[in-house]
């Protein structure tokens, strides 16, 4: 009998514990998302919910010959 279970691919990995800033942390089995810190024996987790999409896209940039070219012209240097 096995008492690990498969890991959870969505884990987020934290750098360091947000309580005491160690860096001694391991999944725990309290959830799916659960760390504890060896250092101050705290649980708890780390979740990310996503990201809102902007409300503009921002335009595409342009390529390196491309912003040389508007850097020159706006300098008014010539080639």
């Amino acid at each position: 009998m096995s008492m690990r279970r498969k890991p959870n691919p969505n884990r987020n990995h934290p750098l360091h514990c947000p309580y005491c800033s160690s860096e001694d942390l391991f999944p725990n089995l309290e959830g799916e998302f659960a760390w504890k810190c060896h250092d101050c024996l705290r649980i708890f987790s780390v979740m990310f919910h996503g990201q809102d999409d902007p409300e503009h896209r921002p335009a595409p940039a342009d390529s390196t010959a491309g912003a040389l070219r508007k850097s020159l012209e706006k300098h008014n240097v010539a080639l």
